[in-house]
């Protein structure tokens, strides 16, 4: 007889353990903690991916606020090499060439322009003298004679040694022009100045200028005949002719003004007379004018904290009219007196009012 493999087996199936798992079953405390320390890894994963991430933006910052070595830098051989090589850009007007020289490229580069060293070469050229050798490693000295225009002087230049070759530390002095304000539109070489409180520059010669008819800073250029070095402007600004023009009209409006008051006393005017005890003036009848050409004799210096304020002197002539009552008795009053006085207006802007200060 022939079996039939098809037919049903009383064979029964081993019993299978309900977690599919052969062998012992972990207790329950071992499932738990294996739980939690797999959902904890992720966690630990990403704080250290954050971590990670912010140690990168904080060195991103460092190396981004890092000193800028000169961009195509210029490679010298000798510290003697690098310093006649800045010094005959100069001379030439070459500021990007003199700019790969520099160690660290300058931050503000909005006045190291050829413009700026042509004219600074038209007032005042650039001769370079003497440049000694100088030996040694790291960091040297090298004294350079030059001349700019008919001054002589002696920049001494710290010259690093690199691996590209010598570069200059320093390259640039900044200028101190003392209380200069936007509105007088001021220039350095013909170029505006957008920002009076750096005036960055290499060595040469700079003129001042100004966007106005009323004033006028130094005629005489500022020489910078140094690098790292804060130089002293030294301005002094003066009224042109047209500026003494313009203040004395700005006073004599606002003593105009003060005229057509009736009233003994004007407030904030130089005209005033007392009046005593027991008398009534008829304001209606009060009339005041000046006498003479105070003008002419004005005198005006310029403020030091801001050129634009200008300080006058003179002497005020003014005749006074009105009539009184005093003890019931009426007066016709007809007097002059006299008054040096002192003022201080805005040159470049006539509706500002005029400040009086009676002196006698």
């Amino acid at each position: 007889m022939v079996n039939d493999d098809s037919a049903p087996s009383d064979a029964q199936p081993d019993p299978v353990d309900p977690d599919g798992a052969t062998g012992q079953a972990e207790p329950p405390e071992a499932t738990e903690t294996s739980t939690r320390a797999a959902l904890r890894r992720p966690r630990l994963l990403w704080i250290a991916a954050a971590v990670l991430v912010v140690l990168a933006l904080i060195g991103s910052i460092a190396w981004a606020l890092r000193p800028q070595p000169a961009q195509n830098g210029i490679s010298s051989a000798t510290p003697q090499q690098a310093v006649r090589g800045f010094l005959d850009a100069l001379a030439g007007s070459d500021a990007d060439r003199a700019l790969q020289f520099a160690l660290t490229k300058p931050t503000d580069t909005a006045l190291l322009t050829r413009a700026v060293l042509e004219s600074s070469n038209k007032t005042g050229p650039l001769t370079v003298v003497n440049v000694p050798e100088v030996g040694g490693s790291g960091t040297v000295q090298v004294p350079a004679e030059v001349s700019i225009g008919d001054h002589r002087a002696t920049i001494t230049f710290s010259v690093a040694q690199t691996d590209a070759g010598w570069r200059l530390q320093q390259v640039t002095s900044t200028i101190d022009p003392g209380a200069l304000p936007a509105t007088l539109g001021p220039t350095l070489n013909g170029q505006p100045l957008t920002n009076t409180a750096h005036i960055e520059v290499f060595p040469g010669s700079y003129t001042f200028g100004e966007d106005v008819d009323e004033i006028t800073l130094a005629d005489r250029p500022v020489l910078v005949a140094a690098v790292g070095d804060d130089v002293k402007a030294g301005l002094e600004p003066t009224l042109t002719s047209k500026g003494v023009k313009a203040a004395n009209a700005i006073a004599e409006k606002a003593v105009k003004a003060c005229l057509a008051k009736r009233d003994p006393s004007p407030q904030g005017c130089p005209n005033s007379v007392t009046v005593a005890v027991g008398q009534k003036l008829d304001t209606k009848s009060i009339k005041w004018n000046l006498v003479g050409n105070p003008w002419k004799n004005a005198t005006y210096t310029l403020d030091v904290a801001d050129p634009t304020q200008a300080r006058g002197a003179t002497t005020l002539n003014f005749r006074f009219r009105c009539t009184l009552t005093q003890n019931g008795e009426k007066y016709m009053v007809d007097q002059k007196n006299e008054v040096s006085v002192r003022y201080m207006l805005t040159v470049t802007d006539p509706s500002v009012s005029v400040v009086w200060q009676r002196i006698a």
